[in-house]
């Protein structure tokens, strides 16, 4: 049991908030034999777990590739947006640019920092590989770890996962080539020439 003063601390409240709380019925202490007020922990780890809980956001996360696809980027944005107003939820858009494959993207790393710092409520998406390429499994136990829904507006497949697919293997093959030939080796270009000519043949 604690004082009015420990469960304010704990809180991170006033004693004169606590005092509020109880006239208006929102958090009732015990009463000592002298008439002090006492508060279980329980039911501050309760209150501090809902009030959390009321602060969190939904988060709208938008992905694109390349700079060219701006249209598919606001149309995704505009997609999610739409999708939070519909379901009343209070939302942040975050819109990231880069490959799937791309771990250390900007937008990607923002999310990240809010899920562990448990204020969001759920993540918006409207394609699941728009999230992440691979690896998405582990984006998602660590949403379970920290109680956060993934909505996925639509279940089928990206109409650009093809196209996208291809952008993400040239980037790691450039990447490859650029460190074991140097990026501007002849044999390097030759390689990434090659690659792209294959691929686009598929």
């Amino acid at each position: 049991m604690l004082s009015i003063k420990e469960a304010a601390e704990f809180l991170g409240v006033s004693t004169e908030t606590l005092r509020r709380w109880e006239k208006a019925g929102k958090l009732i202490p015990h009463r000592t034999d002298g008439g002090h007020r006492r508060y279980e922990q329980t039911d501050l780890i309760k209150l501090k777990s809902f009030e959390n809980q009321e602060n969190k956001i939904t988060i709208g996360y938008c992905r694109v590739s390349s700079s060219d696809q701006k249209a598919d980027l606001e149309r995704q944005i505009q997609n999610v947006s739409d999708f939070c107003i519909a379901n009343g939820y209070k939302f942040k858009i975050i819109s990231d640019l880069g490959s799937g494959l791309n771990y250390n993207k900007k937008g990607l790393k923002e999310l990240i920092e809010l899920i562990c710092s448990n204020t969001v409520d759920r993540i918006v998406i409207n394609y699941k590989d728009r999230l992440i390429r691979f690896g998405f499994e582990m984006i998602e136990h660590l949403c379970s770890i920290y109680n956060v829904k993934i909505d996925i507006i639509n279940a089928t497949d990206d109409k650009t996962y093809e196209e996208e697919l291809v952008e993400d293997v040239l980037s790691v093959i450039t990447v490859f080539s650029a460190r074991l030939y140097g990026s501007r080796s002849h044999k390097s270009k030759k390689l990434i020439s090659a690659n792209k000519d294959i691929l686009k043949g598929n």
